[in-house]
């Protein structure tokens, strides 16, 4: 049946029948025959375009251009039997619709184009053309109804401008449709074609919605001297990383496997993944090295799930997280890992003194993001308020800088605003100058790190990268005794521990900001989380294999990237912390 309803035999045949109507005469057995074969044909296209309709297809619904021509030829035969007066405006009405239909199948050609979008692209429109009102498989519907109509005026033998102005509407309404197709066509051509004429060597495929993670690692990307862009089949990603960065951000609506190639260019060597989410489709593509990163080093659940094994090289900060995935069971090949320690340290400061030489510590508090299922929360949000009333009791100065995602969670916010409140209100009687809000929030971590003498936090990767620093900190455990949770998340091994009931809260704190007996082991398990670079070596060391990965290239002319940040900071810089 489906083959029966696409044959161009009925087409011809219509055709045929129409030329015949012109020297049927009278006969009229030969003029209801002609006029069947017509019908036939007709009807055919008529069948098609309603299933398209019935299935949602009428949208891409193509009419063959021979298909049409035939069609439209064999029709106007047939107003020529019917109304021979004025032939030459039948002959003009077909040639204009065969114009038309010319003129409209040039635009086909581009229809399958894959829609793109940019920011940040040199040369590439900021503004994406909307798809076309009338998408191109109405010209299908279009056709049908000239012929329909053309047909009908025929066998009542109407005038012959009837036809014409049959015609003239019919190549109007193609006019209009083509329009609409050439401006969405040339606009997603225009992206695809500076895409390539860019010539990134790196990418970054994101699908998440918190995009900071990016500005983790662009910095190094940067320095790379290669052009590099980030790709994605969010909208929501697509405009809040368009929005905070300035880097090229590629945006395939469609998401499918189609478009992703497309943005991903032939010249990309590397595809670099700081985000889990929704990443199977990019992996498909194997021309490039597709190197996970993540966002962070920690001991939560993100940093030893087995979907890391499916990428070629797992760039780690040190053997914490090679030993990590083998604790879960995971089964990663040890060739695939690549220890380069943490980039993001390399402004942190070590510590050139005890802590118990300080009078008045500066305390960092960076709680990690609130999850309200219990069994993946290790957020202390909920005691926020009873660990910095603790510190204020302490005569610590506090830095409160929760984590940038889900603070408009209910639970979240309300524990933040209660803090902020705590905060406030201490430094209006004490003029200890805490940090909250944008004063906490807008400075870099390693500024707030080299301002702080310890820190309070969850299992997060804030500790891993505070390790640099060689100062106390403290974990809050979430649920588990202290043994336990030392087991479970070997990062709090060096940490002094605050149990979820509060039980060890003074002693955590006191030996905190005390005597710190943990001092020794903070230096190996400095070595054993982070390879053991010190400074900007594991920058250096990053920026070199990122280096290697697009070494086989020749040079490229290649715009490069922009400063990562657009977002000025008016914030007034922190000093390091003095003993």
């Amino acid at each position: 049946m489906a083959r029966l309803l696409h044959v161009r035999v009925l087409s011809v045949l219509a055709l045929l029948a129409g030329i015949a109507s012109v020297w049927a005469g009278d006969i009229l057995w030969l003029r209801l025959a002609c006029a069947a074969g017509l019908v036939i044909g007709i009807a055919q296209q008529l069948v098609l375009l309603t299933i398209s309709v019935r299935m949602r297809m009428l949208g891409t619904f193509r009419f063959r251009l021979s298909t049409s021509t035939t069609l439209c030829a064999g029709v106007a035969c047939w107003y020529l039997a019917n109304s021979p007066h004025s032939p030459f405006l039948v002959v003009a009405g077909f040639l204009v619709v065969l114009a038309g239909l010319l003129w409209f199948s040039t635009a086909l050609k581009d229809t399958d184009v894959v829609q793109l979008q940019a920011r940040n692209l040199p040369g590439a429109p900021e503004e994406p053309v909307g798809p076309p009102r009338w998408p191109y498989g109405w010209s299908g519907a279009v056709i049908c109804g000239f012929l329909v109509l053309a047909f009908v005026a025929a066998t009542l033998s109407l005038p012959a401008a009837v036809f014409s102005g049959l015609a003239l509407l019919a190549v109007a309404m193609l006019a209009v449709i083509r329009v609409q197709l050439a401006r969405y066509t040339a606009c997603n051509r225009e992206v695809l074609d500076r895409l390539r004429a860019y010539r990134p060597t790196l990418t970054m495929p994101y699908n998440g919605h918190a995009e900071f993670h990016i500005g983790l690692w662009s910095p190094y990307l940067e320095r790379t001297g290669q052009a590099f862009t980030v790709v994605t089949t969010d909208a929501l990603t697509f405009r809040r990383v368009a929005e905070r960065y300035t880097m090229p951000v590629i945006y395939a609506p469609t998401g499918d496997l189609r478009a992703i190639r497309a943005m991903l260019p032939k010249t990309i060597r590397a595809a670099l993944y700081v985000y889990s989410g929704n990443n199977e489709d990019f992996l498909k593509f194997r021309r490039m090295t597709h190197v996970w990163l993540h966002h962070g080093d920690s001991d939560k659940e993100a940093s030893s799930r087995r979907k890391a094994a499916a990428y070629d090289v797992l760039v780690v900060a040190g053997q914490a997280a090679i030993d990590r995935y083998a604790a879960h069971g995971v089964h990663i090949p040890s060739e695939k890992f690549k220890i380069l320690g943490r980039p993001q340290i390399e402004k942190i400061e070590t510590a050139s003194a005890p802590i118990s030489a300080v009078n008045k510590p500066v305390v960092l508090y960076a709680p990690t993001w609130y999850a309200a299922d219990r069994k993946i929360n290790h957020s202390s949000l909920p005691i926020g308020t009873a660990i910095v009333s603790a510190l204020l009791a302490r005569n610590a100065t506090v830095i409160f800088r929760p984590h940038p995602a889900r603070r408009r969670l209910p639970e979240a916010a309300a524990a933040i605003a209660a803090i902020d409140e705590l905060l406030r209100a201490d430094a209006e009687v004490t003029a200890r100058p805490h940090r909250w809000g944008a004063a906490a929030s807008d400075p870099t971590f390693a500024e707030l790190a080299n301002a702080a003498n310890a820190m309070v936090a969850d299992v997060s990767g804030v500790v891993t990268d505070f390790m640099q620093s060689l100062k106390p900190f403290a974990m809050v455990a979430t649920g588990d005794k202290t043994d336990i949770f030392r087991a479970r998340f070997p990062s709090s091994r060096s940490a002094y521990v605050i149990e979820w009931d509060l039980s060890t809260l003074d002693d955590a704190l006191d030996a905190m900001l005390g005597d710190d007996p943990l001092a020794p082991i903070r230096v190996e398990r400095r070595k054993y989380y982070l390879g053991g670079h010190e400074s900007a070596e594991s920058a250096r060391a990053f920026v070199s294999y990122l280096q290697l990965l697009t070494a086989d290239l020749t040079p490229i002319g290649a715009v490069p990237a922009k400063p990562s940040v657009r977002l000025q900071n008016s914030q007034e810089r922190l000093q390091p912390a003095r003993p």
